[in-house]
């Protein structure tokens, strides 16, 4: 184009210019895209910031209130895991069998019974001839836990309550013991044995206040310090034959030490003598009777609540409440409280520094090298302690090892039957039944079978597995503070505590002597070094009362079918 000076005037390109603008027009629409985007991510991001403080406030409110609700007690069972199960002392069955899932646990005619605790009947094993019931609930790591009464503690503190220990103090009572035996008969007749009925009827298990007026011991009671009768009583433990020694001086030291402060700091963490800190829980029963049970296999809708609950008692709260149930004469009804700590095996291996109190105050239990009372260390389990209270029952139950069973303080009563009792027990048989290898039977219910009284209502199974057990093979003898006394590898033991009370345990496998392992200077005696007859004790036990194959047999009968 020409301009009429004769120059050429060059026309803007449009085309050009629209494309600019439209690259303009995009440029802006993309930040616009994204400036949107990014408010509706972080509008999005606010909501979920403000849902999840919204939630966790809740959650943070339902917790409160759960803390701080009033907890419902029933009847005797205080735990909200089972408030449904009514408790154990008012689930009484008139009937009742199964064991399937569709089978639910319905308490049948319920009486509130004071003194009785009666059992499911699918808790025990079935009678002979009955069918097998298979168990088979899923593990589900579940424990129970109770909160316990705190309404004995102003009772606690009234003066007559005060500083008056047992109504009975079994330590001091007077005994008659057998003429020592220094050979012993291996021929039945030791040592003695008598119908369980008989046993009870003599001296009823829950008549604490009122024993006979002297207490006719049948074990043999050998003098620890003496080399002859200790001699004696190594020959009985290697025949695999029940005893008792006294005259221990550890156990002497020990009854002087452990006061309920000295044992106390020990668990509650106190760096006393520079010990670690021990462990150890405390458990409750709706009674008196505590029976062995895996928590994570209990199924309350199939047997009701357990036997008993794990407690977050301190120990001197425990002990507190031993000794007013000493005091007070706690009756059997009232729910008993029951502390217990174990020490691992390895715990002797490790510098003494590094002991507990339990293995420092008990050096014959926790030695690494063999002793009287572990004599055979490789085989050696850990020590067990456990207190106990007025009244406390536990069932039943055998242990695989050769059990060394020292009372530190106060006393206790032990019922023990030889292995060849087992199929009398009513032991549990189902291998997958939380108590298998346990008895769940209160014994000393036996003196009630045949009386005429409303108040003893049981199952047709419970009645007729105590009138088995009437006539197991039976002793009961009296374990007081000084004493240790010798349980035989699978033998039967029942135990009642007299009184406040603390008892270790442990337990060595079959015998094995061998002089060359062994430092005790009463032992290390030309004695010994003659001897022949010492050897590993095979898995028949004793001749006449049997022993591992015996309760092997017993048991194996009742085994799921998978």
């Amino acid at each position: 184009m020409s301009s009429n000076n004769g120059e050429v005037v060059r026309r803007p390109n449009v085309s050009t210019k629209r494309v600019k603008r439209r690259a303009d027009n995009n440029g802006d629409s993309t930040r616009i895209k994204d400036g949107r985007r990014r408010r509706r991510l972080r509008e999005e991001r606010n909501r979920r910031v403000a849902l999840i403080f919204v939630a966790s406030l809740l959650f943070f409110v339902a917790v409160l209130f759960l803390h701080v609700r009033p907890k419902k007690k029933h009847n005797g069972i205080d735990t909200w895991r089972y408030e449904r199960a009514k408790g154990l002392r008012n689930a009484v069955l008139t009937g009742g069998k199964g064991g399937s899932r569709g089978d639910k646990h319905v308490v049948k005619n319920p009486l509130t019974v004071d003194g009785m605790r009666y059992l499911d009947p699918r808790q025990l094993a079935p009678l002979p001839g009955e069918p097998r019931e298979p168990y088979n609930a899923n593990r589900r790591a579940k424990g129970f836990r109770g909160l316990g009464d705190d309404e004995w503690q102003s009772e606690a503190k009234l003066p007559k309550y005060r500083n008056i220990g047992p109504k009975v103090d079994y330590t001091t009572h007077k005994y008659e013991y057998p003429e020592l035996i220094f050979d012993p008969p291996n021929d039945g007749s030791y040592p003695p044995l008598e119908q369980m009925s008989t046993i009870f009827e003599t001296w009823g298990q829950d008549d604490l206040d009122n024993p006979p007026e002297t207490l006719v011991e049948v074990l043999q009671h050998f003098d620890y310090q003496d080399p002859e009768q200790l001699k004696a009583a190594v020959k009985y433990r290697d025949l695999e034959l029940p005893f008792k020694v006294y005259n221990v001086p550890e156990l002497k030291i020990a009854n002087k030490k452990w006061t309920d402060e000295y044992v106390a700091s020990h668990f509650n963490g106190v760096n006393n003598g520079g010990a670690p800190q021990s462990r150890g829980g405390c458990q409750q029963s709706v009674d008196n009777f505590f029976a062995f049970h895996r928590p994570d296999i209990w199924v309350e809708d199939l047997l009701g609540p357990p036997p008993s609950l794990d407690l977050r008692w301190t120990f001197d709260k425990w002990a507190r409440h031993a000794v007013y149930a000493d005091a007070a004469g706690l009756p059997v009804s009232k729910k008993h409280y029951y502390w217990q700590s174990g020490i691992p095996r390895e715990e002797r291996l490790q510098g003494s520094d590094e002991w507990t109190f339990v293995s420092r105050d008990l050096p014959s239990f926790s030695s690494p090298n063999p002793t009287f009372f572990g004599f055979n260390p490789p085989e050696q389990k850990g020590i067990q302690c456990r207190f106990g209270e007025r009244g406390v029952t536990a069932a039943t139950h055998y242990d695989g090892g050769r059990n060394m069973i020292a009372m530190i303080t106060g006393a206790k009563r032990y019922i023990l039957s030889p292995p060849i009792a087992c199929s009398k027990l009513g032991i549990v048989t189902a291998r997958k039944h939380p108590s298998y290898r346990h008895s769940m039977l209160n014994f000393g219910r036996v003196t009630m079978l045949d009386k005429e009284d409303s108040r003893v209502i049981m199952s047709d199974r419970e009645r007729g597995w105590l009138r088995i057990a009437a006539s197991a093979p039976t002793l009961s003898t009296v374990l007081k503070s000084g004493e240790v006394l010798y349980v035989p590898s699978h033998w039967f033991h029942y135990i009642v505590s007299l009184q406040k009370s603390a008892q270790c345990n442990t337990r060595s496998g079959v015998s094995m002597f061998d002089p060359r392992f062994f430092s005790d200077p009463i032992i290390d005696h030309p004695y010994f070094l003659s001897l022949s007859f010492f050897s590993k004790i095979s898995k028949e036990g004793n001749k006449n009362f049997g022993g591992e194959d015996d309760v092997a047999e017993c048991v194996k009968d009742g085994d799921d079918q998978e």
